[in-house]
């Protein structure tokens, strides 16, 4: 076989030409990204993009399965969350498996099975929802341990049912925490899953598995930049398309819908335009929700720099009144005032609310452009 003949190393040459494509495409100025900025960021999302491939499907093996984190300060995609640690797995519907693990500090967990609907087609806006389960419907030990059985055929307890095309599992911990969760290094979150029945031998690399994997792999890449649909383009009642004004918050996601994304969340998405000497304010009340937060992506839907900036809010964070209201103001520098949210030099990127098992009736934040000087008059 010679080295360049081989499944893999056309699988190989694809993925590179993949990442080429992706160059070329995903910056094409009709995305908006026009700004060095966002041309620089762009180069290190598409490579944070290649590294999560790497670790979900050229390493993901759905017969020795292991959970691997999916975001983190130093790999975001997909509209990372500082407040959250989500987990990724890969699994196959004819097998069965058992997930063990214990609540620590989260206010929310759940467990989210993701189908696969063609080889070609991975990730992000690809592969639809078969269930989900958070922990307000499981059975928990008084210690915080549980356990959860995936499989086709029913079991006691905690079970989800796997269908033919299941293919992945995305567990999700959302924190209110003072210090953002994602920069902290004494919260761990204990998680394991492993198959029910003896494990097999995995067997020698093949040049076929090898080829499979990294066709995986440029599949993902590909789904999250050049088929990369614009939030904002599309008519969803979340996501505002006019800068600095945010919609009424909603719930977007359902099961069976072909996305990454728990089915719990209410979301408000919105771009913002902050000029250095503006400042943007933004007012309302949060309804009663098991979680809520706010945080500022940039054009990739990445989070800023939460390691050494305020980027994000939760509710613990977040200074507010007896009613729950709150007044956040982004800008870029401090204002002065409680509940700022650091630009980290954007004119220009995205509002994220999230708001997990609301009730009632949710506001519209209310959104004001001022001048900098102005908003400790305001």
């Amino acid at each position: 076989m010679s080295n360049h003949s081989s499944k893999s190393a056309q699988a190989y040459n694809k993925l590179v030409d993949t990442l080429r494509e992706a160059r070329e495409v995903y910056f094409d100025p009709k995305r908006g990204i026009v700004k060095d900025i966002d041309i620089i960021e762009g180069y290190r999302y598409l490579l944070h993009l290649a590294s999560a491939g790497i670790d979900f499907y050229l390493e993901g093996n759905p017969e020795h399965p292991e959970f691997v984190k999916m975001v983190s300060p130093i790999r975001k995609f997909g509209g990372d969350n500082p407040d959250a640690i989500y987990h990724f797995t890969r699994i196959r519907g004819d097998r069965s498996y058992r997930i063990t693990g214990k609540r620590g500090r989260e206010c929310y967990l759940s467990f989210t099975v993701h189908g696969r609907i063609a080889e070609e087609k991975l990730g992000l806006a690809a592969e639809p929802v078969l269930a989900d389960v958070n922990d307000r419907n499981m059975k928990i030990a008084p210690d915080g341990s549980f356990e959860v059985i995936l499989s086709p055929e029913e079991h006691r307890g905690n079970w989800i049912q796997l269908q033919p095309t299941a293919a992945s599992v995305i567990v999700r911990h959302y924190f209110e925490l003072e210090k953002t969760v994602a920069d902290d290094l004494s919260i761990e979150v204990k998680l394991k899953i492993e198959p029910l029945g003896p494990p097999s031998v995995r067997p020698p690399m093949s040049d076929d598995d090898i080829a499979r994997r990294i066709r995986d792999v440029t599949a993902f890449v590909r789904g999250g930049s050049i088929e990369l649909i614009d939030m904002a383009s599309l008519p969803v009642p979340f996501v505002s398309r006019v800068p600095n004004e945010l919609p009424q918050p909603s719930v977007f996601r359902t099961s069976g819908q072909a996305s990454w994304g728990a089915v719990d969340i209410a979301y408000a998405m919105a771009p913002f335009l902050v000029q250095p000497d503006e400042a943007l304010i933004m007012e309302g009340r949060l309804p009663r929700c098991a979680f809520a937060n706010v945080v500022l992506w940039n054009r990739h839907m990445q989070s800023f720099e939460f390691r050494d900036r305020r980027v994000s809010l939760n509710r613990v964070q977040m200074k507010r009144g007896r009613d729950d209201s709150y007044r956040i103001v982004i800008a870029h520098k401090d204002p002065g005032v409680p509940n700022w949210l650091d630009t980290e030099g954007h004119t220009g990127g995205s509002i994220f609310w999230r708001f997990l098992l609301p009730e009632g009736q949710m506001e519209k934040p209310k959104c004001t452009l001022v001048p900098l000087s102005e908003v400790s008059r305001k």
